[in-house]
């Protein structure tokens, strides 16, 4: 086989690998085209793209000074520079890169993302947002570029436009929750709290990391007729208040519990209705949160007393004294559980008690009963969260808000 056909065929093979997710595979038949022809410019360049994920800041900006020098009339090696410096946070160079991508292929809608990115993080908002709007023209089913224009649209407080944005979002971004919780967000902004709580309700139900635990700390009312009675009573709108509680829940989820947020949520619930026990228990899961115990233990004793019944109010008591006073909370597991042997969600908590109240072999002959009599109840407690989808090549990859930067500079917007 000649040199020549020998090059394509393992090109060929490496970009398949690589679209398969296969990148040490691909990385290998990359660099044996290398070893052939040290100069193979979509080798080099394809080659990066494969493997700069894995390299240090200082590597990345290195090899990409040595794409440009190689190649300098290539559009997406200085595209990979301006990667490599915005993740080294020298933003001058890093812009400096994208212009010069754009400035030898102007629709190249992954460069324009990363410049217009970098420029709204950097106070440059007008001609960022200009261009975030132009990549997702250019390129209609590019999906990192309609979250980022939603999230940025979001963070500017303009929200009928992140509305707008979202919607059409949906459409190519298939129930990605960071698109669904800023369009949420942006509902309740605009006032539309009848669609923002279909979307919130949607978000817990298709999202929710793990539901049976969360139940046992700060119980969910899902489409409940509480909302509905509350509204007829008060004369409050029970859509707002409904999504105001899916609200403060997401923020307790997906924020680790940043109380300002929720807790303002959660007042105004409380502010129609100082008995709302939900709410009250939601303050409590906050507290417990922010390791300020006692405060927790004073929230779901008033959601007790709103509601002396509602077994998970106690439940969650208990919980919430699990590690402080590990046998105060045995006392009220064995409470819930001599009243109601088939509450599992209290055996379990049960078996935690003993243990963190030194009966460890005790605890683990409870579990391994309730493991015996529902072993899809544990393990299910036991799942571990689920993440974004990992970027990659090609217009349909994205990865979790977690990874994306703000224009108040807490985090970093993901590249395409």
């Amino acid at each position: 086989m000649n040199k020549d056909k020998l090059i394509r065929r393992r090109m060929q093979d490496a970009e398949k690998h690589h679209r398969m997710g296969h990148y040490e595979r691909s990385r290998e038949l990359y660099e044996s085209v290398l070893k052939i022809e040290p100069n193979h410019e979509q080798a080099n360049i394809e080659l990066f793209r494969c493997s700069s994920e894995n390299w240090p800041e200082e590597k990345n900006a290195e090899e990409s000074d040595r794409l440009v020098k190689l190649f300098p009339q290539n559009a997406e090696a200085w595209m990979f520079r301006g990667l490599s410096y915005t993740r080294f946070e020298k933003p001058e160079e890093a812009e400096e890169s994208y212009r010069r991508s754009l400035e030898l292929d102007p629709e190249n809608y992954r460069a324009m993302h990363n410049l217009g990115s970098l420029l709204v993080n950097h106070e440059k908002r007008e001609e960022g947002l200009s261009l975030l709007e132009k990549a997702v023209t250019i390129r209609p089913d590019y999906e990192i570029g309609h979250l980022t224009l939603a999230q940025v649209y979001f963070l500017l407080g303009r929200f009928d436009d992140n509305v707008r944005e979202s919607e059409q979002a949906s459409g190519v971004i298939t129930d990605h929750p960071d698109l669904q919780i800023v369009y949420g967000e942006s509902l309740y902004k605009t006032g539309n709290f009848t669609r923002a709580r279909e979307i919130f309700s949607h978000i817990v139900e298709t999202t929710l990391l793990s539901s049976q635990m969360y139940e046992m700390l700060c119980p969910l009312l899902r489409e409940s007729d509480e909302y509905q009675h509350q509204g007829s009573v008060t004369g409050a709108d029970p859509d707002y208040l409904a999504a105001t509680y899916y609200r403060a829940f997401l923020s307790l989820e997906n924020e680790g519990g940043k109380m300002p947020i929720s807790e303002s949520d959660l007042q105004k619930i409380l502010d129609i209705n100082p008995s709302h026990g939900y709410a009250l228990s939601g303050i409590a899961s906050l507290y417990k949160l922010n390791k300020q115990v006692p405060e927790a233990v004073s929230w779901i004793d008033k959601a007790i007393e709103s509601d002396p019944e509602n077994r998970a109010f106690i439940r969650q008591k208990a919980f919430i004294l699990i590690d402080d006073d590990p046998q105060a909370s045995l006392d009220l597991f064995n409470e819930l559980v001599n009243s109601d042997p088939a509450d599992t969600r209290s055996e379990l908590g049960k078996a935690w008690a003993l243990n963190a109240a030194g009966n460890e072999e005790e605890s683990k002959a409870l579990l391994k009963a309730i493991s015996e009599q529902d072993p899809a109840f544990v393990f299910g407690l036991m799942g571990s969260p689920l993440g974004g989808t990992a970027g990659g090549r090609g217009p349909g990859r994205i990865r979790s808000m977690s990874e994306q930067t703000r224009p108040d500079g807490k985090k970093e917007f993901i590249r395409g």
